[in-house]
């Protein structure tokens, strides 16, 4: 098999399906993409572009082999009569068989636009450039997150709530708390989960934001920054306070030890997760929206804003080198994924 990247919505998301990577095994491989239809596959052993894709049409689900930017699936949302919107929620199985997508459907009437319930639709990723989906199902609203479960066989949706859900059938599976948490002293949470990195643990992991009350608190209770990790292979959901909240974090990674994690806005921030504990934080050049780590864990890498990636020391914080795009293209929220190979 060839190692292929779905891309959709092409600046916020890129989503890696199943295969083998070219020869030269052990190091890193950086995806990224940007405006208006950019894919960049960057070497973060040399800090240099490997690969400059452009993609027509890139607003649609878009797959391409990465070792040529030859385009292998293309499916289009809307149809005739229905206009469907995606802006996040999709993944790809582990077996890279197939993609799901949350689909926001529009009915286009001659005199008036009439709203839909949103659904499910799951696509064979080797249904080529004219794809439709193989199946579909109903699905709830305010859906912003879609992670595959390891075995390939749910689904977890991440909304209001977190969900479960079959991949063969849309048969809800579980429904835990997000803003129905049951934590003593804790407010209904707040979050922004739109990155959906897992590598290299397999474990997703986002900041929640709360009011947690306190002795000699205010009655509203301490803003608290707590870290919310999803195993993708066993199910388990946990969160962590780890200090009052100071700096807003965006998006974070564990480390490979999980002893760490890694969070990114305006400043870099490292998370002792073993303690509950931050453990350090620098100031940044500009904001980045995304971040990930070396396979190894030794690099944190920068991205998904303007138009460059950086490259900081997991042990000490300390900034390494910064790689500028070519053209200086815009990331716009692009999440920035690891290939190891």
């Amino acid at each position: 098999m060839i190692l292929k990247v779905l891309v959709f919505a092409l600046p916020f998301a890129l989503l890696l399906g199943c295969g083998h990577a070219p020869a030269n095994r052990g190091s890193d491989l950086l995806i990224t993409g940007a405006k208006p239809d950019r894919l960049f596959v960057i070497d973060a052993s040399t800090r240099t572009v490997r690969s400059n894709f452009h993609i027509p049409d890139a607003n649609d689900s878009v797959g391409i082999d990465l070792a040529s930017g030859k385009e292998v699936f293309r499916a289009d949302l809307s149809s005739p009569g229905e206009r469907v919107k995606c802006m996040f929620a999709f993944d790809v199985t582990p077996d890279g068989r197939e993609l799901i997508v949350y689909e926001l459907p529009t009915k286009l009437g001659a005199d008036e636009y009439v709203v839909e319930e949103p659904r499910f639709a799951v696509f064979s990723t080797a249904a080529g450039l004219k794809a439709q989906p193989e199946r579909q199902f109903a699905a709830p609203r305010r859906i912003h997150l879609l992670l595959a479960k390891k075995d390939g066989a749910s689904f977890y949706a991440f909304g209001f709530e977190l969900f479960e859900y079959a991949v063969a059938d849309g048969r809800l599976i579980a429904q835990r708390g997000i803003r129905s948490w049951e934590r003593p002293g804790h407010s209904i949470p707040d979050l922004l989960a739109i990155w959906p990195v897992t590598e290299p643990t397999g474990v997703f992991a986002s900041p929640v934001y709360s009011n947690v009350s306190a002795p000699g608190a205010p009655p509203e209770g301490v803003p608290t920054t707590s870290l919310m990790t999803l195993d993708l292979k066993t199910g388990h959901l946990d969160y962590r306070d780890f200090e009052p909240t100071a700096a807003l974090i965006f998006s974070t990674v564990l480390s490979p030890a999980r002893a760490e994690a890694f969070g990114v806005y305006a400043q870099l921030t490292k998370i002792d997760t073993a303690h509950g504990a931050l453990a350090k934080r620098v100031n940044l050049d500009h904001t980045f929206y995304a971040v990930n780590i070396s396979s190894d864990g030794q690099e944190v890498y920068l991205g998904g804003a303007m138009c460059d990636v950086a490259f900081y020391d997991a042990a000490t914080l300390n900034k390494k080198a910064n790689l500028r795009l070519p053209g200086c293209p815009d990331q716009v929220l692009s999440s920035l994924r690891v290939i190891h190979r």
